[in-house]
């Protein structure tokens, strides 16, 4: 008879608070509308940035002035590249520094590569006079010029000059075996003699059988990351229950009826709890079938479905836990809206919710295990990236459901303080 009674008062409990729920239609709005927004633009945003070729492409204007073959091979080289969007002014027309700067400020181009004239003979006559092919005396060495817009990180334009000077060292080696033969009388080497002629292979990143760390799309991101942060915002809904009912006086009648605290919690919880689960298959929806329909990756979800319901159910009781926690403590809206919300955008920024982990310092990639989120991210990119299993994830799994019991005990403690 008491299990049965303490199963109607529980069950009465929940229909209370999702009435209480169901009523504020514009905040459950809010809770999903949100993070489908912030999934939608983010992935979108910043699916570039995610590339495994590096992302976003870099507008770049060539002056060839040289019309001959170092010209023609560095347009080419570059147009190839899917690193550069390249336009080509031919001589005569000449591209001045005011010219370049001008194209800077519009953001027309980020990189300006101007070939001076004659840069292929002058490179010509340059190796004849090195190896005394030629009785004309030593020439000065044949530069091109590279401009870079003065807001792009240093490391983009030494990337391109790297680039450059790769290109330019092929032609001069392919150029100086043409000479020494053309000197021995031997065949003439084709445009081809400098690949055919090396000794060591192209070095491809990943093909060492290296165990690089994976990284994440933008879809594989932004959908978990942000999917927690909407697990986590419930607190500001949980914590405004909490206060209303001291506020409209229902909190004192609760002191009178003989209902455990746990109950009371469990009440609140449920709906919230399912609101969440709510909140991350819509998230996950939109990750596989609408932002694709943008232009964005498709969200892949791995192989272990178990550990993805597993994480969802984890993160969520974390998230109430914090909640209730905040509830309890919080004596006014305001307080609980304000704490619950900061602290919440807090875990976020620390654990790689806002900021991809491997964007951050080592310092703060160590911090921000400090985190539930950056628990929660992880298991997801053991799951969606690393293509793991169950046994992947039980650290973070474990850790939080401790994060939520801890949090949910203390917030019971308290609350039964208060009743009684």
């Amino acid at each position: 008879m008491s299990l049965a009674m303490n199963l109607s008062r529980l069950w009465a409990a929940i229909g209370k608070e999702t009435k209480i729920i169901l009523r504020d239609r514009e905040a459950l709005l809010i809770l999903f509308a949100m993070p489908l927004a912030f999934v939608l633009i983010m992935s979108l945003a910043m699916q570039d940035a995610f590339k495994a070729e590096g992302g976003a492409t870099f507008p770049v204007v060539i002056n060839d002035l040289d019309g001959g073959r170092i010209g023609k091979a560095v347009v080419e080289a570059l147009s190839d590249s899917s690193f550069f969007e390249v336009e080509t002014v031919r001589a005569p027309e000449q591209i001045d520094d005011d010219k370049i700067k001008d194209y800077f400020a519009e953001g027309r181009y980020k990189f300006a590569i101007i070939i001076p004239p004659d840069t292929t003979e002058g490179a010509k006559e340059r190796l004849k006079s090195q190896f005394s092919f030629s009785e004309k005396g030593e020439n000065e060495e044949v530069s091109l010029r590279l401009f870079s817009d003065p807001t792009l990180r240093s490391d983009h334009g030494r990337l391109v000059a790297t680039i450059l000077n790769r290109i330019l060292q092929g032609l001069e080696s392919q150029m100086l075996l043409e000479q020494i033969a053309g000197a021995m009388g031997g065949a003439k080497t084709d445009e081809g003699g400098a690949e055919k002629g090396r000794v060591f292979a192209e070095i491809i990143p990943g093909a060492s059988g290296a165990n690089e760390e994976p990284l994440p799309t933008s879809v594989q991101q932004s959908v978990p990351a942000y999917s927690l942060f909407a697990m986590f915002f419930v607190v500001i809904p949980l914590s405004g229950t909490f206060i209303r009912e001291r506020q409209e006086g229902s909190f004192l009648r609760l002191q009178s009826m003989p209902v455990s605290p746990w109950i009371h919690m469990i009440g609140k919880v449920v709906p919230f709890f399912i609101i969440n689960q709510i909140q991350i298959i819509l998230m996950f929806l939109v990750g596989i079938y609408v932002i694709p329909l943008f232009g964005g990756d498709s969200l892949t979800l791995g192989d272990s479905y178990l550990g993805i319901a597993m994480i969802t159910v984890s993160a969520s009781i974390a998230a109430i836990g914090f909640g209730l926690l905040v509830a309890v403590f919080s004596k006014t809206t305001e307080q609980a809206t304000t704490f619950g919300g900061i602290s919440v955008i807090i875990f976020s920024a620390l654990g790689g919710i806002m900021v991809p982990k491997f964007l951050m310092p080592d310092f703060m990639q160590q911090l921000a295990n400090i985190s539930p989120l950056s628990w929660g991210l992880e298991s997801f990119f053991d799951l969606f990236v690393r293509k793991g299993g169950v046994g992947d994830i039980l650290q973070e799994f474990f850790m939080l459901l401790l994060f939520g019991f801890i949090c949910t005990s203390i917030a019971v403690w308290r609350y039964h303080r208060a009743v009684r």
